[in-house]
Order: structure tokens, then C-alpha cells, then sequence
């Protein structure tokens, strides 16, 4: 045998075994293949499975929350006016309390007179809350964005905040309760402002730790449950010691005829970028009807501020005091008024003045308005701040 052949025998030899491996190694790269195949169209199938619960899921969820928002007793649009139940981007967060249940000992339900004494302690008293901790306060906290709710029943405040739907019984009439805003807001231009509103029965506003606005059928900070309503009183106000404006629009006949119009507060310099406290007290007292709009003017200086009863034809459109980009909508309020068999409805035109499209966002400081102990006295000490506002807001 020569040598020659030999070594391509071996050669042979080594390449049929090379060539069995390599058709050995297919083979199992083949089964693997299979067998990963297999397992993907497993697992695809799961997923299928998995995937459509979730859509049917989903889309249980999705027509649960349509009834809700159909149907819900509070619903969530007209709901806006006050605040909304979850957690707004950059809102002030209001807490509600019924002066006519008492909760403890000694404490007295208050009616007419009585409610207009009691928000005046509270402004004497630097508006501490604790002036209110006698009287019923529900859980609920609302996040408002704004503060604009044309006319209508005054038995939507009790309901906005839920208080009709607790587990304790307990019953608030449309009367004698008051509601409490607090937080910080930045400025978002330098200069002088001042705010532009009114409330029915009474809205206050409280900024930098200054009364600056008080309007309304009520002045609580001069005893008076009526005064508002009273000539003598517009030109008091309008006359040279407050030089106050009151603003009428052709949307707002009955605030004009009754009150005068929309009156103007006190002016009040901002810096861009700095921050101040602000507090925002609305209240209803006999419990008919209620509304409330809250307006912001940039003025040149005090003493260029306009001033007097200005006529529907030459009021200014205004600013929206507003704390994000949310912005009132007429034709979503009137339809919510009747939404889930409720009708909050008053007859006549619901009543709200114009304001800009453009308006200036005030935005919240969260950080800020904890740090100052503000959500102390919103939320009480029987609830930890951090987990009722803090942990929904930043989820």
C-alpha cells in the first residue's frame, strides 16, 4: 500500500467524519429549532390569550368609567367649578365644611348671621382653620384650576364635594357652608395686578397673607349679610378712599342690577418667578342660589387703576385666574347640570362674565405650600398630607 493512498484514505476517513458531525449538529440545531418554535407558538397563543383579557379589560374599565362619568351622581364636569376629586396638575386644594352641624361639645349650629360672624373671625384670625375644626368637614378634597360656576343651585356644593354620599349618614343642606382654597402660586409676569370677582353669597380672596378682594350679597369682615347688594355701598367702595371698579357684562344682568357688577380689589405687586401664598374662601348662606367667578386685571399702577360702575359697553374682557391650562367651558357646564338625573338648573340664563383666551398661568408650588404648613390646615391632622395629595400627584 503506498503511502500516497494511505493519506488519502485518512483524508477521506476525516472528512466523512467531519461531514457525520456536521450532519449530526443540523440535525440537533434542527430539533432545537422545532422545538423553540414550538414553544414560541406556545407562547404566542398565550399571548393572544393574555392580550385579549387585557383589551376586554381594558374595555370593561373603559365603559364602567363612561358610565360613571354619565351617570355619577357628582359628575366630574360640573365637578370643574370646584375642583375635580383626583389630583389636578397644579390646583389649589379646597376642603369644605357644613357651619350648621356642630362636632363637638359646646359648639353651636350657626344659621344666617351666625355663618357671616364666623367667617369673620376667621379673616380676624388670619384665616386659621381651626376657627371651622367644630363644624362637619367630609374627607373629600377638591383640586381647582380655577374658580368660575355660573348661577345655579346652591345645592351643588354639598354635592361636589360628596358630602351626601358618606357611610355616616349624615345629610348637608344647601345652607350655611363655606369652603376653604390654599396653596402657593408663581407669578408669571412682573407688575401690578389685582383680582376681579364675585361670589354668591360672598368670595374671598387672601393673597400674600392680604384680604385683597371681598365680594358678594355678603361682606363678613363688616358683619353685614346683605351689604353688598346696597348702592351706598358701591360708591363707598368706588369712591376716593377704595377706588374700586365694578365691572358689568352683558352675560351678567342679575350680578349687575343686584350688586352693582363685578367688583375689582385691592392692587397688589408681583415679581416673575416669586412665589405667594394664596387663599381663596367661598360660602353659601341661605342656600338658594350660588355662583362664583374669580378674574385677575394687570393694571399700569395703583393710581391708574380704572375705577367707579364701568357700563357692559366699556367693562374690559379680563384675564382668567387660572393655576394650569384648564379653562371653563359653558356648553360642558350646562350639560353636566342635568347629568345623572340631577338638575341643578336655576331659571334664566346661567350667568358668568367673558375673559381671555390667552390667560396667564399661576402656577401651583406644591413643595412650596407643604413647606408653609398650608396643607396642614386642608388636610387636617387626622390625614397625612404626603399620602392624600403628595403620592396621587406624583404617580
Amino acid at each position: 500500500m503506498s503511502k500516497g493512498f494511505v493519506e488519502t484514505l485518512f483524508v477521506a476517513l476525516g472528512l466523512l467524519m467531519v461531514s457525520n458531525v456536521q450532519a449530526d449538529w443540523s440535525t440537533d440545531v434542527g430539533g432545537w429549532i422545532d422545538d423553540a418554535g414550538e414553544v414560541g407558538k406556545e407562547w404566542g397563543e398565550k399571548g393572544k390569550e393574555w392580550g385579549k383579557d387585557a383589551w376586554d379589560k381594558a374595555n370593561k374599565e373603559w365603559e364602567n368609567a363612561k358610565k360613571r362619568w354619565d351617570a355619577l351622581d357628582v359628575n366630574y364636569v360640573l365637578m370643574q367649578a370646584f375642583g375635580g376629586d383626583v389630583d389636578e396638575e397644579s390646583a389649589l386644594i379646597g376642603r369644605f365644611y357644613d357651619l350648621k352641624q356642630p362636632i363637638r361639645e359646646g359648639a353651636k349650629p350657626l344659621k344666617r348671621e351666625g355663618v357671616v360672624d364666623k367667617i369673620r373671625e376667621f379673616d380676624n384670625k388670619k384665616w386659621d382653620q381651626r376657627v371651622f375644626e367644630d363644624y362637619y368637614s367630609p374627607e373629600v378634597r377638591l383640586y381647582a384650576p380655577y374658580f368660575y360656576l355660573p348661577r345655579c343651585k346652591a345645592s351643588y356644593g354639598p354635592e361636589a364635594f360628596q358630602c351626601n354620599e358618606k357611610e355616616d349618614g349624615r345629610r348637608v343642606a344647601p345652607s350655611g357652608w363655606v369652603v376653604v382654597y390654599r396653596g402657593v402660586v408663581t407669578a408669571p409676569e412682573s407688575g401690578f395686578f389685582r383680582f376681579v370677582g364675585m361670589g354668591d353669597d360672598t368670595l374671598m380672596v387672601r393673597f400674600n397673607n392680604k384680604l385683597v378682594l371681598e365680594a358678594g350679597w355678603s361682606i363678613p369682615t363688616r358683619g353685614d349679610m346683605v351689604l353688598g347688594t346696597k348702592p351706598s355701598y358701591h360708591a363707598e367702595m368706588s369712591g376716593n378712599k377704595h377706588k374700586r371698579a365694578f365691572y358689568q357684562y352683558k352675560q351678567t344682568p342679575h350680578w349687575n342690577q343686584v350688586l352693582g357688577g363685578i367688583p375689582a380689589g385691592e392692587v397688589f405687586k408681583v415679581k416673575k418667578g416669586e412665589k405667594y401664598p394664596i387663599e381663596i374662601l367661598v360660602s353659601e348662606i341661605p342656600g338658594n342660589e350660588f355662583g362664583f367667578c374669580l378674574l385677575i386685571e394687570k393694571v399700569k399702577s395703583p393710581g391708574t387703576a380704572p375705577r367707579g360702575i364701568v357700563a357692559p359697553d366699556k367693562s374690559p374682557e379680563l384675564y382668567l385666574f387660572r393655576t394650569n391650562e384648564s379653562e371653563p367651558d359653558y356648553n360642558a357646564i350646562d350639560s353636566a347640570l342635568t347629568t345623572g338625573g340631577n338638575d341643578f338648573r336655576v331659571k334664566g340664563a346661567m350667568e358668568g362674565p367673558p375673559f381671555k383666551a390667552d390667560s396667564p398661568v399661576w402656577k401651583v408650588d406644591y413643595d412650596e405650600a407643604r413647606e408653609r404648613g398650608l396643607f396642614d390646615n386642608i388636610f387636617g391632622f387626622f390625614r397625612d398630607d404626603d399620602t392624600a395629595m403628595g403620592k396621587r400627584r406624583k404617580k
